[in-house]
């Protein structure tokens, strides 16, 4: 168990927060929300030890217990597999299971684990959290960088967790689905909510909804005995005032709850556009994008997922122009207008301040574009700043400001959730489902998938035959335990997507054999080797079926 106590925090004359109270069982899932900036990281710190508490204590954590995934991780190994089985305590059947689940191949395992981008870097130090399988599970951010095959691997392996997982994070679906608490830091404060993450919107709501009626109730009692002190307190009655002034000096008076006005996002009227919105014929780029097809009708949403690499945001670039095609076509229909929201945010010019980009780009006047960056709070202490200087979520919210001024009917996201807090997310979601133009996301956001889109297209490299060839111990899980409930509608010809899915389950299920196979041989316990047996014998009956069901699609 661990117990926090009357935890505070300020930095400089900063308040972070204070009077934090909470306790999290043995095995429960926690998941730490609120707004950015609100101190989520710095509770995390607090609780592993690494920063200490203004006032305060916290129990029940020892440093053995924890696993964590460092924020700018550092590493020694001469390859990626010696670097996870170099810990104490680390199998190397466990290693590679977590690695191929990230996404990693085997050819990745050989390579020098410092010679990945920043976002494999930040997936290798989640595996050396998650090797050990510690007591005390702690993850700040964990979904960000990942793809959905690696997120929804962290999912499964979150929910089937023998120990404690404390998780910052804005990723609904992983509040939904792995946490049964949640603590929400707001106004310097924490409140514990017993809840995935749609209870706990509704809880919250009726909180603070009760919380509001009792502080109205008690200001109208203020106000009555104030105005009573006041016509009485020179009278005949001056003693009854000067005792209900007392009476008043002791009442413990309810705090007023913080606002609950939410951010909304009021997209422009989407004018009429051709019925084919976008179509696109045999387009190849680079070998990263071979032979796509792809065709988009008025008034459709449409998501877009592929592992990290697979060309999703390099798609993007080539219909807005950015990138010429080698080979194919791209047209975009009569009348429309393409909103493009890069995730790099290059359209934003990095030495202006936002409301120079918005007023150099539009013509705003400096009222005006005040206004606009407020509805998406970017507020007084940030308009006026440099935009390089501004945080990931910052930078989204000023593009999201100028993509809302361009009027277009047609819009194209690219991870536009990125970075951003629980009620920005929740605004985008709500924009977007009331937008009656047409829209392409790019997202791993799999609760904005699922509220937003109409369909979801999956961008797939090719899948070599099993009977040919061994295939890849990396291949990522099935479409079908991944994508929105109502994605029914697929970019590639049914058959052909049908045998691709086939293909990644049989390789998959394959690498799950050897692994187990590995543990036999290696377990002495008669137990675990009875079990292992069981789920030896499993695994074979469903890699028999899976054949089978290839055989009879080709």
């Amino acid at each position: 168990m661990i117990l926090a106590q009357d935890i505070s925090k300020s930095f400089g004359e900063r308040l972070i927060f204070s009077g934090i109270n909470f306790r999290i069982d043995d095995k429960e899932k926690v998941g730490i929300v609120g707004k950015n900036g609100a101190g989520k990281s710095t509770l995390l710190k607090i609780i592993i030890g690494s920063l200490e508490p203004d006032s305060g204590s916290i129990s029940g954590v020892h440093p053995e217990d924890i696993g964590y995934a460092e924020q700018i991780p550092t590493f020694s190994a001469r390859s990626l597999l010696d670097e996870l089985i170099a810990i104490d305590g680390a199998q190397e059947f466990m290693a590679k299971k977590i690695l191929y689940g990230l996404g990693f191949n085997d050819d990745d395992l050989k390579k020098n684990p410092n010679d990945f981008s920043g976002g494999e870097s930040a997936k290798i130090a989640l595996g050396k959290a998650l090797i050990t399988e510690p007591r005390i599970l702690i993850l700040d951010e964990p979904t960000n960088h990942l793809d959905i095959y690696a997120i929804d691997f962290l999912e499964s392996f979150v929910k089937n967790y023998g120990g404690t997982v404390i998780a910052v994070t804005h990723d609904r679906h992983f509040l939904q689905t792995c946490v049964d608490k949640i603590i929400d830091i707001e106004n310097h404060r924490a409140v514990v909510y017993n809840a995935n993450y749609e209870k706990f919107v509704r809880l919250k709501r009726e909180r603070l909804d009760a919380q509001l009626k009792a502080y109205e109730k008690q200001q109208e009692e203020i106000a009555k005995e104030e105005e009573y002190i006041r016509r009485n307190k020179a009278g005949v009655n001056s003693k009854q005032a000067r005792g209900r002034q007392k009476k008043l000096d002791r009442l413990e008076r309810i705090e007023k709850p913080p606002s609950q006005e939410i951010v909304k996002i009021n997209l422009v009227e989407a004018t009429e556009t051709a019925n084919r919105v976008l179509t696109i014929e045999a387009l190849n780029f680079k070998g990263i994008i071979k032979n796509f097809s792809l065709e988009i009708l008025n008034g459709e949403k449409v998501g877009l997922i592929g592992k990290n690499g697979i060309g999703k945001s390099t798609l993007l670039k080539l219909i807005v122009g950015e990138l010429r095609a080698e080979s194919g076509t791209i047209k975009i229909g009569n009348r429309v207008k393409i909103g493009f929201l890069s995730q790099g945010h290059e359209d934003l010019d990095e030495n202006s301040t936002p409301l120079e980009e918005l007023i150099n780009t539009f013509g705003l006047t400096i009222e005006r574009a005040r206004s606009e960056l407020a509805r998406l709070e970017v507020f007084a202490d940030l308009v006026e700043k440099p935009i390089g200087s501004l945080s990931g979520g910052e930078k989204t919210r000023v593009a999201l400001a100028k993509l809302i001024l361009t009027g277009a009917n047609f819009l194209m996201l690219d991870e536009p959730t990125n970075h951003l807090d629980l009620s920005a997310r929740e605004a985008i979601e709500s924009a977007l489902i009331d937008f009656e133009g047409t829209v392409l996301i790019v997202t791993h956001d799999r609760y904005l998938l699922d509220k937003v889109t109409d369909r979801v297209i999956e961008m797939l490299p090719p899948v070599v035959p099993p009977q040919k060839k061994s295939p890849s111990a990396g291949t990522p899980p099935t479409l079908d335990e991944i994508t929105p409930s109502k994605a029914k509608k697929v970019a590639r010809p049914l058959s052909q997507e049908a045998l691709d899915r086939l293909e990644a389950q049989i390789a998959m299920a394959e690498m799950e054999l050897k692994m187990i196979e590995h543990q036999i041989n290696h377990e002495v316990e008669p137990q675990k080797l009875s079990a292992l047996a069981v789920e030896h014998q499993s695994k074979l009956v469903e890699i028999d079926e899976l054949y089978k069901r290839w055989e009879e699609s080709i």
